[in-house]
């Protein structure tokens, strides 16, 4: 397939621009700037990183193959559609805060922990093992990411991390629970979510 060439963003210039990329305006939540540019800067991290396993989610679950890839895709829709919640809710509170969140192609793979992987098919397990790790790099900036906001003193942002800190780690136990199944799958597994 021949690769595309040209711009990855149309600039539309500055008429009608309400804020400008990379700055931080008053929130209404009254966090002061610079808690809040700290806070942004970590939620950027998290929000980039659960955009890129939400894609990593979607891509497996569109490509699950073998005998027991119908169960396994259920859950990863699910799972995806989870993550992508929490990719909206992070980028809301970003603009909450100030500031704008992470929104090309460029910006977010720019500021992503997680990362995508090749654009390549790979078995069920090879793919489970990639997405078990982009869960646990984005459980460890969500739980860094709540004790900042708690030394901050932003009970909000802590309490909105802390919700979806518990969604991420229910769904990568059901993940180690299939890799850890000779057969990918145990129905009781899939049967409790």
């Amino acid at each position: 397939m021949p690769q595309k060439h040209g711009p990855l963003v149309r600039e539309t210039g500055a008429s009608g621009r309400r804020q400008e990329w990379g700055t931080i305006v008053e929130n209404p939540l009254r966090i002061e700037p610079a808690v809040a540019e700290a806070l942004i800067e970590a939620l950027s991290v998290d929000h980039t990183g659960s955009f890129n396993l939400f894609y990593l989610l979607r891509k497996h679950y569109w490509t699950a193959a073998g005998a027991e890839h119908e169960a396994v895709a259920d859950f990863l829709e699910e799972a995806y559609k989870r993550v992508r919640e929490i990719n909206d809710d992070l980028a809301i509170r970003i603009v909450q805060l100030g500031g704008i969140p992470p929104n090309t192609p460029p910006t977010i793979q720019e500021r992503a922990d997680v990362h995508l992987e090749a654009e390549n098919l790979y078995d069920l397990r090879a793919s489970l093992d990639g997405d078990l790790l982009g869960y646990a790099t984005l459980i460890v900036s969500l739980r860094d990411h709540i004790a900042l906001a708690e030394r901050r003193g932003d009970p909000g942002t802590a309490e909105l991390l802390r919700d979806h800190l518990e969604a991420l780690e229910a769904d990568a136990h059901v993940i180690e629970q299939l890799l850890e199944a000779d057969t990918l799958v145990r129905a009781e597994v899939l049967a409790d979510r």
